[in-house]
């Protein structure tokens, strides 16, 4: 089976899907348009799931950008949905990222530091419950009536206490972001030329039926700007994600499948890792031509199908 042939599994014959399952030992999972849909599991994803664990013996692993919820709540949405994951360290997840790379930051101390975050309440959450200490999450900051930009400058970072001790700025999704938020930002990096900039995702835009919203690269891209610095991402489809497992040798690239509904993050996240994919129909792409007009502009998945629920057939 060529690599990047966008092949549909349900075309093949019942012995070449059993030859492409025995080509990989562990599989990750994409989340939201591929599993679930918000909190509902989308029809026959947790069979095939538990299947591939229980009878064939693979180790599954879901991993999503979701920066909204800490590891231990998606975990727990996985098992409510009937997800029969091992324990939560199953789950790979930007907020678990982050908190994991400040611990093992050498220039990051958690006795001393805290972390500034432009974004929900879950990143805070997911720092507490690795002993760092956080301010900003899920909270509004935004020039009060009558309050001029300069007079806002002048009042939050006139005091050197405003940027000290502050390790790091976090960015995710956030729906009270501003200028106040992105000039809070702007002043702890670049006042601390060693913090840790780090950002959950550089998902551009949240699609939902009728609409599209702004995603967190659109924040993230405004802070970059001005504090002319680059945010280390923490979510797909950058690599650096799976080290904590490929240093271990809990994962190897080459026998791993990315299973995924978007070409650009999870397809791409294989591609840069080196892995098989399988791309399903049930989020952007509820067809195989779609995907096909995609090539040579972005990665193509190695294998196609209309929706997870087909595999379990073979299973």
């Amino acid at each position: 089976m060529s690599r990047g042939g966008a092949i549909n599994l349900t075309d093949l014959s019942g012995g070449q899907v059993g030859e492409w399952l025995q080509s990989f030992d562990t599989i990750l999972c994409d989340g939201d348009g591929t599993i679930w849909q918000d909190d509902t599991a989308i029809e026959g994803a947790p069979d095939v799931l538990n299947a591939l664990q229980q009878r064939l013996g693979k180790k599954v692993y879901l991993i999503t950008n979701n920066g909204l919820k800490t590891r231990q709540e998606l975990f727990e949405r996985s098992q409510r949905l009937g997800f029969h994951l091992p324990s939560d360290r199953y789950i790979i997840s930007p907020t678990a990222a982050i908190a994991d790379y400040l611990v093992e930051s050498p220039d990051f101390d958690r006795a001393r530091h805290k972390v500034y975050v432009v974004g929900n309440a879950a990143i805070a959450r997911e720092l507490r419950q690795h002993g760092i200490d956080s301010f900003g999450a899920g909270e509004t900051e935004q020039l009060a009536p009558g309050d001029l930009w300069p007079d806002f400058v002048a009042r939050e970072f006139g005091n050197p206490e405003a940027a000290k001790d502050v390790g790091a700025v976090v960015v995710g999704w956030d729906e009270y972001f501003s200028y106040c938020k992105m000039a809070r930002a702007c002043h702890i990096l670049c006042s601390n030329p060693d913090s840790a900039f780090l950002v959950t995702n550089r998902d551009a835009v949240h699609k939902y039926p009728a609409f599209c919203i702004p995603g967190t690269a659109a924040f993230v891209a405004g802070i970059e700007a001005c504090s002319e610095r680059e945010a280390l991402e923490m979510g797909k489809p950058n690599p650096l994600v799976l080290e904590p497992l490929t240093k271990t040798g809990e994962l190897r690239a080459e026998r791993t499948l990315m299973i995924g509904d978007c070409l650009k993050i999870d397809v791409g996240f294989a591609s840069n890792c080196g892995m098989l994919s399988l791309l399903v129909g049930t989020g952007r792409y509820s067809n195989l031509s779609d995907v096909r007009r995609e090539k040579g502009k972005l990665a193509q998945p190695d294998c196609y199908l209309p929706r997870l629920a087909d595999l379990l057939p073979y299973l």
